[in-house]
């Protein structure tokens, strides 16, 4: 490689990586102030392993505030929008919409996978979910450094159509009480159990996944940020469950 193909290189690489950010933000319907932000989002830890040269920022500073700010924004809409649910079922409905698998589809409707840096650990070249996850809650806390709490709060909002729909029946607004209801009704033997099954992710960002199972072999999973939490989805799966095997909850 001649010298002036080495020094040209790089700057190609930063006008691409510039009209890269600049069509994500059209998508995101939002424009940055300080793209830095943006592009810092969307670069994996895994990047910044393998591409030490220059200053490189990866998102995990940026993830930690988004995660906070994401699950700031949907406990406020769950709250604004539910005034006559409980504070069990409004946990549910944050942990339906603030967990992993519903981030990392929102973040591959929005083509982040496209945008993100990251080095891929498998042979398959792709991303992972999880570097996904911490995408689009690094994006979140991006937009809350550059635009404040406004700017997040339309962007929640402007996603929201893309989120699954939450939960439509109520069980007495109470997952863990119906779940424990009918096992009582069928003289269930120890259930429903709560076991935890393992805790992941930093000490100051924890994740629980706790399995909930009653006689007969049925059983739950759910990982959420808090242990009580976890128990609610995995209560509300299995609830799912015993219903299409034929079991009839109270009304």
């Amino acid at each position: 490689m001649t010298k002036f193909a080495a020094d040209v290189t790089p700057l190609i690489k930063k006008m691409n990586r510039i009209k890269q950010l600049k069509k994500l933000q059209k998508i995101l319907k939002y424009r940055f102030r300080k793209s830095a932000l943006l592009n810092a989002a969307l670069t994996a830890p895994s990047w910044r392993g393998h591409n030490s040269e220059g200053a490189v920022t990866d998102n995990q500073r940026l993830e930690f505030l988004g995660d906070a700010v994401f699950g700031l924004l949907a406990a406020a809409y769950v709250f604004e929008d539910n005034p006559d649910l409980d504070e069990g079922e409004l946990t549910l409905r944050v942990t339906h919409l603030a967990n992993g698998r519903t981030l990392a589809a929102l973040a591959r409707s929005l083509t982040l996978d496209e945008f993100l840096l990251y080095t891929a650990s498998d042979d398959s070249g792709t991303c992972s979910d999880r570097e996904l996850e911490d995408a689009i809650e690094a994006v979140f806390g991006a937009v809350w450094c550059d635009g404040g709490y406004k700017a997040a709060a339309a962007l929640f909002r402007r996603f929201l159509p893309g989120m699954p729909a939450l939960p439509a029946e109520r069980w007495h607004g109470n997952p863990k009480g119906a779940l424990q209801e009918l096992a009582q009704r069928h003289a269930w033997i120890d259930s429903p159990h709560y076991t935890l099954v393992e805790t992941t992710g930093p000490d100051h960002n924890p994740r629980y996944t706790m399995r909930v199972a009653v006689q007969g072999g049925f059983q739950a999973e759910f990982t959420a940020g808090s242990k009580r939490a976890a128990e609610i989805g995995a209560a509300e799966i299995l609830i799912r469950t015993l219903k299409n095997a034929g079991f009839k909850m109270e009304t």
